[in-house]
């Protein structure tokens, strides 16, 4: 496919000190790709900012010369919102300074860098950030829309450990916010920060690291399915807070040569705990998760925090479709497991594994993880981002490669997620496919919706940041 350029971008080319690539050029089909492998779009050019100046000036110029503009950190986003056919697009992956500040407990992360970058430069001081679950996740759109993790139920979400962020916003100026500067501002990035500017860093107060993960994991066979469940829903909120639990339900791969002959390509049920701390403790604190019934693989193992963080990477690669929704759900009682279990059996896919290993994280229809501990006792309204002090967190998921796979799935997911409405609770903003949906606004951002579009109207009041996975436009003027 070629594209038309428009020769102002050559002006573009020369108004900013940094690199611009058009299309046709080196680097440009691997500069508009983005980790959800359904997006397939052609921005009119890609810049490659090294600071916030360069951020403010190609902004500046795009929307003089009626360009819509697209913000890349890491390209983790789901709906894709990175790259859009004809805009140009702003690409803060050059960002990636690191600066830990050990007098007060503080680390500055340039917008382009991935949580790997983050864990490993961390790794030798003994900190860390709380943050996601993979290694090549962007700082920016985690932090932006929350953060969840496995250190969630130690230390909240990733939000709560934001000090202060450096922002350009829609009018081209740079502005430094915290609490004590531009506090609304600074509110409402802690949670929809896609929707209100092009944040260039991030200073974090970090946490001590409290010690290795050791991750248990074992696979039940499809009659323990519910039984799974049910104890999982009394025992995973009220676990130990270095424990967090994910249950998932899925087929099991033909290539697991681990498991049984009987139970390959069969449904199952996955138990993963993930404990920090002395591992010596870990199975006094986890065994009960694991004693509801016979399981047919089970493994355990104790590894540092940053190759925890890397070790499903491949689960989660680039090149793969998705298409994903989020609930969070008021309880898991017998009739919600009913129809999990039953939505489970009818998903149209098929495994998409890496390779024949069973990691703590997979790809899968169907995956449920435990709240409480520190998510629980976090203040909702100190930031944009809602956790309903719910008990359960699920995401529906359907992940695909081949275009003629997409419909069916997509149909499921959607399925899926209505038949669930009576018993959900709220949504993660980071696990939407779609952006620009209200309805998903509202569910994500409950009561905080209106303050939400009033910061809007004060710092984007042309709404010039509409590709944030939440279209927060302001109402038209009367």
């Amino acid at each position: 496919m070629t594209s038309t350029i428009d020769q102002s971008l050559l002006d573009l080319r020369a108004a900013v000190g940094c690199d611009v690539i058009l299309p046709g050029e080196p680097g440009y089909d691997l500069g508009r790709r983005v980790w959800n492998a359904d997006v397939d779009r052609r921005p009119a050019a890609i810049v490659r900012c090294r600071d916030a100046e360069d951020v403010s000036t190609a902004l500046r110029w795009s929307l003089r010369h009626g360009y819509e503009v697209t913000v890349r950190g890491g390209g983790h986003n789901l709906a894709g919102t990175a790259v859009i056919d004809g805009a140009v697009m702003l690409d803060t992956g050059a960002i990636r300074d690191i600066v830990f500040d050990t007098t007060v407990g503080t680390v500055t992360v340039g917008a382009g860098a991935q949580w790997g970058d983050v864990d490993r430069a961390g790794q030798d001081l003994g900190v860390t950030v709380p943050a996601g679950v993979v290694s090549h996740t962007g700082v920016a759109g985690l932090t932006l829309g929350g953060g969840i993790g496995y250190l969630s139920r130690l230390y909240g979400m990733t939000v709560d450990h934001l000090v202060a962020a450096t922002i350009v916003v829609a009018d081209g100026s740079i502005l430094q916010v915290s609490e004590q500067e531009h506090a609304e501002l600074f509110w409402a990035l802690r949670g929809a920060g896609h929707n209100y500017g092009v944040v260039t860093s991030f200073t974090f107060r970090y946490v001590e690291l409290p010690g290795p993960a050791t991750v248990r994991i074992a696979l039940f066979g499809v009659e323990d399915r519910a039984r799974i469940l049910r104890f999982f829903r009394d025992w995973g909120p009220s676990a130990p807070e270095n424990v967090t639990t994910y249950v998932r339900l899925y087929d099991c791969p033909p290539y697991w040569s681990q498991v049984p002959t009987a139970h390959r390509g069969k449904p199952i049920v996955s138990v993963a705990t993930v404990h920090y701390g002395d591992p010596e403790a870990e199975p006094a604190a986890t065994e009960a998760m694991f004693t509801q019934a016979e399981p047919v693989f089970t493994s355990v193992r104790s590894i540092p925090h940053a190759l925890l963080q890397h070790s499903t990477d491949d689960e989660f690669r680039y090149g793969v479709r998705h298409y994903w929704k989020h609930v969070y759900l008021e309880s898991l009682a017998d009739d919600v497991i009913a129809t999990v279990i039953d939505w489970v059996d009818r998903y149209p896919g098929r495994s998409l594994q890496a390779a024949a290993e069973i990691a703590q994280q997979v790809m899968c229809p169907f995956e449920v993880s435990s709240g409480g501990g520190a998510m629980d006792r976090r203040d909702n309204a100190a930031t944009a981002a809602s956790t309903p002090t719910l008990s359960f967190g699920a995401n529906l998921s359907a992940d695909f490669e081949i275009e003629e796979e997409k419909a069916p799935l997509v149909e499921w997911v959607k399925g899926f997620s209505d038949a669930l409405i009576p018993y959900q609770g709220g949504t993660y903003i980071n696990f939407a496919s779609v952006q620009g949906d209200e309805e998903v606004a509202r569910l994500a951002y409950g009561d905080k919706y209106d303050r939400l579009v009033a910061v809007k109207r004060r710092y984007d009041p042309d709404n010039v940041f509409r590709r944030g996975l939440v279209d927060l436009a302001p109402a038209p003027a009367s």
